[in-house]
């Protein structure tokens, strides 16, 4: 989920209690948002952040520490920490679970192991779970205003509503599952709950398709020739073409051209997408000897 979405979601959490219970709903809107600070990270390079996002700050392990941390100090103060730091937890963890029904991982069990774990249930940009959060924030920002104060039933039928999608998507994924055992991945649409992007790879090519989890209807899309075998010795000493690979199983080679006396290598993720980005995309410059000379990151 974006970052919006996940503030949107901690306002609607928070907006019943927020006159009653203040520090209560302060550990909901700031629990929802601080994850994805991790972006961060940006600043330290493009790599550093494909590293960090999703990582740490995803953590059960070091939510459940930092809260409980937090509330003592604010207990210390004074002040309701242990109302603010489970208000923290509960938004930090929910954040990571919502998270980990994307398709990118996070490692929920830091630092006792780096593994990502991805589900690939919802589509990060999901138009159903969109719509749904922004006509219940701006409906909650504007009972509020007029009020002063907002029922908890909004926010109930907010949150059962978007667990029973989020559910029905997990199902629905478990469906695709069976229908293509031999996928390498299944990415949801962003827009069709029901409609899955395949990549099968056999030796070296890869074969992408769509497919309707309700009718059982698969459709070809494209084929893509990969390369990995030529360059694996070099790949390897490729500390981005590492980085991606673990966070996708369909990074490959893709093309190879001539530049000059040497040649130009592209790295792709070849995962279906709704958008067409070049995210992740690795360009590698090889002299005639195939020494990288400059690497390009897309991210």
């Amino acid at each position: 989920m974006d970052i919006a979405t996940h503030a949107g979601i901690g306002l609607i959490a928070a907006a019943p209690v927020l006159n009653s219970q203040p520090e209560l709903a302060l550990g909901l809107v700031a629990g929802s948002v601080l994850p994805d600070l991790d972006a961060i990270s940006r600043v330290f390079g493009k790599r550093a952040f494909v590293c960090a996002h999703q990582t740490w700050s995803h953590a059960l392990t070091v939510q459940a520490a930092t809260s409980a941390l937090t509330g003592g100090i604010m207990c210390a103060a004074g002040l309701n920490g242990w109302q603010f730091g489970g208000g923290l937890f509960a938004a930090l963890a929910f954040h990571t679970l919502l998270d980990l029904s994307n398709t990118l991982g996070v490692t929920l069990l830091a630092p006792f192991t780096k593994k990502r774990f991805c589900l690939e249930w919802v589509f990060f940009i999901d138009a159903f779970v969109l719509l749904l959060t922004t006509v219940a924030t701006v409906f909650t920002i504007w009972l509020y205003v007029r009020s002063e104060t907002m029922p908890a039933v909004p926010a109930i039928v907010f949150f059962g509503t978007l667990t029973a999608y989020v559910g029905g998507k997990g199902w629905l994924r478990k469906r695709a599952g069976t229908m293509a055992p031999e996928a390498v991945t299944l990415m949801p649409s962003a827009l069709w709950p029901w409609r899955f992007f395949g990549v099968v790879k056999a030796g070296e090519r890869v074969s992408r398709f769509q497919l309707n989890v309700l009718n059982g209807v698969r459709e070809s899309l494209t084929q893509q020739e990969v390369l990995d075998d030529r360059y694996a010795g070099l790949l390897g000493s490729v500390p981005e073409f590492r980085v991606m690979r673990e966070l996708s199983p369909a990074y490959h080679v893709v093309s190879a051209e001539p530049a000059g006396s040497g040649e130009v290598v592209v790295c792709r993720d070849l995962r279906t997408r709704n958008f067409k980005t070049t995210f992740g995309d690795l360009e590698i410059l090889l002299d005639a000897n195939r020494h990288i000379l400059q690497t390009r990151f897309h991210v």
